[in-house]
C-alpha cells in the first residue's frame, strides 16, 4: 500500500538529553572533540532521514501519525558502527556450541558434551570461543580431549582469536588430515610427539582444510545468521557495521536477508583475499573481473573493500615483527604474502577504485600495509582512498608519522585487551607498543572503534569502558596514557567510524539530513564513571527511524 504524504514527522523522540556528536572529520583530525548537546531536547525523523534536532518538545513536527517517543530523560546517541567485525561468523557461530568464558578444560569439555547428547551420531558439531589462556593449566585442546566427549560426531571448535581450529579425529578424518599431511603454504598442522595430527589448526590456510570438509551452510541457514546477530547488535546499540572476510554466497546471502525484511544493521561488506582459496595471481584475476567495487550499493547493503590478512597475532607468534619475539625468540612471525605481492595488489586495487584494508598486528606488516596504499594511491593519485589498518596491535614511533603523512585510519579493538590477555605472554618491549590509542587521536590520525567480533564481544559499551580505562585480562592497567576520553570512545563508535564506510556525512552523528539512526541508553556516557559506561543498557535502537530493538 502506497503511504500517503505528511508534512509531519514519521518519529520524534523527546525529552531526551542528545549527544549529537556533530563533527566533521577535519575537525576531529584537528582535535575537536566537543560536539552540540541539547540535554533537553527533541530529534525528528522523516522517511529514514532526520529532519531537526535541537531543544524542546519538536511540537511542531508531530501529526496525526506520528509516533512520538517520550525518553524520559535517558540520553539519545546515534547508531553505533563497529568498523571492523565478522557479523556473519558471529551469526553462525549463535547456531553452534557457545564456549565463550569456559573457565576450564574441563567446562569446554562439559559443554561439548551436552551439545553431543543432543545431537544424532556422525552429524557435525561446531563451535566457537574457547581461550586457553583464561584457563589454570594454559594448555590448549587437543583431538584426544574431545574425542572423550564427542567421540560419534565429527567436530571442530574455533578459539577465541579465530586463528586456531581444534578438531577431534573424526573431523580430521573428514577432512583427510593424516601424519602425511603436510602444512599447507601459510599454515600449520599441530602434531604431538609421534608426529600424529593432534587436531589443532592454525591460521586459515590450515583451518582451510576443516571448512572444506564440513557441510556447507544454505542460504537460508545464513540469513538466519544474518537475523541472529542483527538482534544481539541491535541489543548493544549499533546500526551499522563493516563485515569482513565473506566469500561470495555470503555476500549473496545478505540481499536475500534485506529483501526478506530480516536485515536490521546497515552492512558494508568487504570482498576476501584468502591464501586458503588460491595465490595471488588467482586473487588479482578476481579483482579485474569484479565490477561491484567500494561503494556499489544501497545504504542497507554495499561493498566496502578488499580484505586482506597479512600476518598472524602476537600471542602465537604469527604477527609479522621488526624483531624477534621475547617470548618466542627463534622467530619473528612473517607475512602471508610477500610486499612484491601487495604492492602488486595495491596497484591494481587503485587502478579499479578499490578501498584496501589490511589485518596487521606487527610492526613489519605495518610496514608492508602502507607500501601497499602507497603502491594503491601512486597508480592513481587518489588520496581519499581511506585505505586503513586492522587492529595495528604493535606501533613503532616512527609509523605514527608515516600513518599521519598517508592519512591512513586504524580501527582498533580495545575489547581484545580487556578479554583475551596477550600482554603478559608477549613481554614489556611489545606491551609498550601494544594498540595505542591516545597518541594516534592527539597525532590527528582517525582511530575507529572495533570489536573483532566475535572473537570478544560486539558491545561497543565494553569497548568503551577498556578504552578509557587500559584495562587487560590480568586485571593490569598497560600503558595508561594511551587511554581516551569518554568522549573520545563515543566519537570512535560513531563519526570515526563511519568515516571508514565514506559514509561520515551521512551516518555517525545526529544531524538533519542524516539517516535516522538513533540508541536511546540509560546512562549519560559522558558523565559517566567507566565502570557505569561498561554497564550501560540499550533502552530502544532506531534504524532508519524505524524501531529494531527494545528493552
Amino acid at each position: 500500500m502506497k503511504k500517503t504524504w505528511s508534512p509531519y514527522a514519521d518519529l520524534v523522540i523527546r525529552n531526551a538529553n542528545i549527544y549529537t556528536v556533530d563533527l566533521t572529520i577535519d575537525e576531529i583530525r584537528s582535535g575537536k572533540y566537543d560536539f552540540t548537546i541539547f540535554p533537553d531536547g527533541f530529534a525528528a525523523a522523516k522517511d529514514g532521514k532526520t529532519i531537526a534536532v535541537g531543544e524542546g518538545d519538536g511540537a511542531a513536527y508531530v501529526g496525526p501519525g506520528t509516533e512520538v517517543v517520550d525518553a524520559g530523560g535517558a540520553t539519545l546517541i546515534p547508531g553505533m558502527i563497529d568498523s571492523h567485525m565478522h557479523a556473519m561468523f558471529a551469526g553462525k557461530e549463535l547456531l553452534g556450541v557457545d564456549l565463550t568464558g569456559a573457565g576450564s578444560l574441563e567446562e569446554f569439555q562439559q559443554r561439548i558434551a551436552g551439545h553431543a547428547a543432543k545431537t544424532p551420531a556422525g552429524k557435525w558439531i561446531k563451535g566457537a570461543g574457547w581461550n586457553e589462556l583464561m584457563w589454570p593449566d594454559g594448555r590448549m585442546p587437543t583431538r584426544y580431549e574431545i574425542d572423550a566427549v564427542a567421540p560419534d560426531h565429527p567436530a571442530y571448535f574455533i578459539r577465541l582469536c579465530h586463528h586456531v581450529y581444534a578438531a577431534n579425529s573424526k573431523a580430521l578424518e573428514a577432512a583427510g588430515i593424516t601424519r602425511d599431511t603436510p602444512d599447507p603454504l601459510g599454515g600449520t598442522i599441530g602434531r604431538d610427539e609421534n608426529g600424529e595430527p593432534n587436531g589443532l589448526l592454525f591460521e586459515n590456510a590450515a583451518m582451510g582444510l576443516m571448512d572444506d570438509a564440513a557441510p556447507a551452510m544454505t542460504e537460508d541457514d545464513l540469513v538466519e545468521a544474518i537475523q541472529s546477530i542483527g538482534r544481539v547488535m541491535n541489543g548493544f546499540g549499533l546500526t551499522a557495521c563493516i563485515d569482513c572476510n565473506l566469500p561470495f554466497d555470503e555476500m549473496r546471502a545478505y540481499l536475500q536477508a534485506e529483501r526478506k525484511g530480516k536485515l536490521t544493521y546497515r552492512a558494508d561488506l568487504m570482498f576476501y583475499l584468502e591464501k586458503a582459496w588460491g595465490d595471488m595471481p588467482y586473487h588479482l584475476q578476481r579483482l579485474r573481473e569484479m565490477v561491484c567495487v567500494t561503494g556499489f550499493g544501497s545504504d542497507m547493503v554495499k561493498m566496502n573493500g578488499i580484505k586482506v590478512t597479512l600476518d598472524g597475532i602476537p600471542a602465537t607468534g604469527t604477527a609479522a615483527m621488526r624483531e624477534p619475539y621475547d617470548h618466542m625468540p627463534e622467530t619473528r612471525g612473517d607475512t602471508l604474502y610477500t610486499p612484491e605481492q601487495m604492492a602488486e595488489m595495491g596497484r591494481l586495487a587503485g587502478k579499479y577504485h578499490w578501498q584496501i584494508g589490511l589485518h596487521c598486528c606487527g610492526d613489519r606488516a605495518a610496514d608492508v600495509a602502507m607500501d601497499t596504499f602507497e603502491a594503491a594511491y601512486g597508480s592513481t593519485g587518489n588520496r581519499d582512498a581511506r585505505h586503513y589498518i586492522i587492529h595495528m596491535a604493535t606501533t613503532d614511533p616512527d609509523q605514527l608519522e608515516r600513518l599521519r603523512a598517508l592519512d591512513v585510519p586504524i580501527t582498533v579493538q580495545p575489547t581484545i585487551n580487556l578479554q583475551m590477555g596477550e600482554q603478559p605472554l608477549i613481554g614489556e618491549r611489545l606491551c609498550k607498543q601494544y594498540q595505542l590509542c591516545g597518541t594516534p587521536y592527539r597525532r590527528g590520525i582517525i582511530v575507529g572503534g572495533s570489536t573483532d567480533c566475535p572473537v570478544v564481544t560486539c558491545n561497543p559499551f565494553e569497548g568503551m569502558y577498556a578504552a578509557v580505562t587500559r584495562l587487560a585480562a590480568d586485571g593490569k592497567v598497560y600503558l595508561p596514557e594511551e587511554a581516551v576520553t569518554a568522549r573520545q570512545a563515543l566519537i570512535m563508535w560513531t563519526k570515526n567510524s563511519a568515516y571508514f564506510r565514506h559514509d561520515e556525512d551521512k551516518m555517525g552523528s545526529i544531524e538533519v539530513g542524516n539517516l535516522a539512526d538513533y540508541v536511546l541508553i540509560d546512562t549519560p556516557v559522558l558523565e559517566a564513571s567507566p565502570e557505569d559506561i561498561r554497564r550501560t543498557q540499550v533502552l530502544k535502537t532506531f534504524l532508519g527511524g524505524r524501531l529494531v530493538y527494545q528493552a
